[in-house]
């Protein structure tokens, strides 16, 4: 598959934080905590919004994913064209 996407990823996270649990093994990365996990799914909800106001600015995508890689010290590889795409 194309590994899903923004929108299902956040209802998938917030599902999960709904759980009783004190740790969660992801399938990448270190084991964490139930609050590293809501950071987690707080980090990539700025991460939606800031696509978001990029793309109605009309940004590039070079300019979103330098924007993104300096304020939240993430590159999102070649994830930006479905980002965008997505989150209009």
């Amino acid at each position: 598959g194309d590994g899903g996407n923004w929108t299902d990823w956040t209802t998938s996270m917030n599902e999960i934080l709904k759980m009783d649990f004190d740790y969660a093994i992801p399938g990448h990365g270190p084991m964490v905590t139930k609050a590293q996990v809501a950071a987690i799914r707080d980090k990539f909800v700025a991460i939606q919004q800031r696509v978001r106001t990029l793309t109605r600015e009309k940004k590039t995508q070079d300019e979103i994913s330098a924007t993104l890689m300096s304020e939240f010290h993430w590159a999102p590889a070649n994830n930006i064209p479905g980002m965008i795409q997505e989150l209009r």
